[in-house]
């Protein structure tokens, strides 16, 4: 009796004046898979590592800001300028009047790309004072400010 070992393949037979069909793929269904797996695998790391890094970088704000609550501490104009919402891994400052203010928690305001991002990492006084935009008045001199624009800038001093 003979033991079968499996089968042999068929080959397509051509018709007169047809070409033969080929059915033969570069990739067998088990290494399509295989691909697609490690496709799926490679984007899942390279999600957790930018998750992870995202993650790390927000505690870093976080410590240094609850650093700065417990030892508040004198900026310069150009140290400030560092808490500009560029580096995420700082806090995001800002200040009034002299008085530097955490605004992280506004980070979709003050933060890169926001609307008031202009007065992120610099004393803003003279932009609060007269509800300005304007890159040009994102500074701390008052000089010329009208005395009602002072009020106004007085109750965003009072209010933050």
């Amino acid at each position: 009796a003979f033991q079968v070992f499996g089968m042999l393949e068929a080959t397509p037979q051509a018709e007169a004046g047809s070409p033969v069909a080929s059915t033969d793929w570069p990739f067998s269904i088990q290494g399509l898979a295989a691909l697609i797996a490690s496709l799926a695998l490679l984007a899942f790391v390279v999600h957790s590592v930018r998750t992870w890094k995202e993650n790390r970088r927000v505690a870093m704000a976080k410590a240094e800001a609850d650093q700065l609550q417990k030892s508040p501490r004198t900026f310069t104009a150009t140290e400030l300028r560092a808490y500009n919402g560029h580096d995420k891994s700082r806090p995001l400052l800002l200040a009034i009047k002299g008085r530097v203010l955490n605004v992280t928690e506004g980070v979709e305001y003050y933060g890169v790309g926001g609307p008031y991002t202009i007065m992120a990492g610099r004393d803003a006084s003279k932009a609060f004072a007269m509800m300005s935009l304007k890159e040009e008045d994102a500074h701390a001199d008052l000089t010329g400010v009208p005395d009602d624009h002072l009020k106004i800038l007085d109750d965003w001093y009072n209010k933050l």
